[in-house]
């Protein structure tokens, strides 16, 4: 079935959805979209005669970026934008800090501190009660005088008998070991490239709905981008550069043209067709 599209009104940004130009494997979806862009670039050259009068002029050097901002931050499209992975640790370091109260001339850690033996801590800082620092002492063998003990199985730190009152504050920094996800954005890796599908759905002045596609076949991601931090919610911006390409790549299907991207507009219902 044939569909009248020449007005039409975007109604929803849905998603875009990245997957790898090589083996066509799932990258990432971006379903938060706050907002996104195509912009479309064009250089013309202008061919002059006599007087400086302007002839015909020569069109060249189109070019398309894809940038938007979604509300989620996306571990993928981090991934993409630093030109690494993600690795599954089941032990990765990260600094942790507590704010304890010294009673009997102990304090506990919330989590079992780490590194070399004697030295798991180093430094605790005891507060005044207005919250500044009154002192700092060392982490030693023993608990003496400006300095504690800290034994890593029971987390329990010793100070020096009688020094603090009970209810004093200590604030301590140390190292913990944890299971997690880790991306590094490793020196010598650079951005990534990715297929990507915009979805869309439109309705027309009938009030008929359409589901709309945009096929990037080959986005060239920036490495440069903001991830902003503040009173509101972190946003996760992107942008990336399409790149002519006759979508052979990754299983995707072509019509054999060079296309930065490809326009498709079908029934929200539509059924399947034989090919």
């Amino acid at each position: 079935m044939r569909f009248n599209i020449n007005d039409l009104t975007i109604t929803t940004l849905d998603s875009i959805i990245a997957f790898d130009i090589i083996d066509g494997s799932w990258l990432f979806t971006l379903d938060e979209l706050q907002n996104a862009t195509i912009a479309n670039t064009e250089d013309k050259l202008d061919i002059t005669g006599k007087g400086g009068r302007k002839l015909t002029s020569i069109k060249r050097n189109k070019a398309v970026t894809i940038s938007g901002a979604n509300g989620l931050i996306s571990g993928g499209l981090l991934a993409t934008q630093v030109g690494s992975e993600f690795e599954a640790k089941d032990s990765t370091p990260v600094r942790w800090y507590d704010y304890l109260t010294i009673q009997s001339d102990k304090a506990t850690t919330n989590y079992k501190a780490v590194g070399t033996v004697g030295n798991e801590i180093g430094k605790a800082y005891i507060k005044n009660t207005n919250g500044t620092i009154k002192e700092v002492v060392t982490q030693n063998t023993e608990a003496g005088e400006q300095q504690f003990a800290y034994n890593p199985t029971s987390k329990e730190l010793t100070f020096n008998t009688g020094t603090y009152p009970d209810g004093t504050q200590v604030v301590v920094y140390y190292t913990r070991n944890i299971a997690g996800s880790v991306l590094k954005n490793i020196s010598d890796h650079y951005s990534t490239k990715a297929m990507l599908y915009i979805d869309a759905t439109g309705e027309d002045k009938c009030g008929n709905l359409y589901h709309i596609q945009f096929f990037i076949p080959k986005a060239d991601f920036s490495g440069t981008f903001n991830i902003e931090f503040g009173d509101n919610q972190a946003v996760h911006n992107f942008e990336a550069e399409s790149l002519a390409s006759s979508g052979l790549c990754g299983g995707a299907s072509s019509d054999g043209s060079d296309n930065f991207w490809t326009y498709t507009v079908f029934g929200v219902n539509a059924e399947d067709v034989e090919d």
